[in-house]
């Protein structure tokens, strides 16, 4: 079960991804609650190393399973470009995987990546 603060570093990484493309497009086709964690699993997908194949693969599966019918060709063109547009909530994704392995507070990592994401600085 996820605790209040992780469910805050994650709706913190969606968040910001749905500003990142147009979300309006999608809000009409899919209820809110599926498409937040679509978005998630694209994400998640990325950070952890996945490819386009299979992330748009997964991502049509889980589709059909919940009864969407949705072309392979749809999915692979949503997914497309997200590695790029995404990449700040890759990284942040990324980042919160390791640091909850190092063994970080969930409060140090939800502002490390509330941080990362409003205030983004190039070194």
């Amino acid at each position: 079960m996820q605790t209040k603060t992780e469910y805050l570093i994650w709706d913190k990484i969606v968040n910001s991804a749905k500003q990142r493309f147009d979300f309006e497009l999608y809000a009409t086709k899919l209820d809110p609650d599926t498409l937040d964690k679509l978005i998630l699993h694209i994400i998640v997908g990325f950070a952890s190393g996945e490819c386009h194949e299979s992330i748009s693969t997964n991502l049509h599966n889980e589709l059909v399973h919940i009864g969407i019918d949705v072309r392979d060709e749809i999915i692979d063109t949503i997914v497309a470009d997200k590695h790029v547009v995404f990449s700040g909530e890759i990284y942040a994704a990324y980042l919160t995987f390791s640091m909850l392995e190092d063994g970080n507070s969930e409060f140090e990592i939800l502002g490390c990546v509330t941080d990362l994401l409003e205030n983004p600085r190039i070194y």
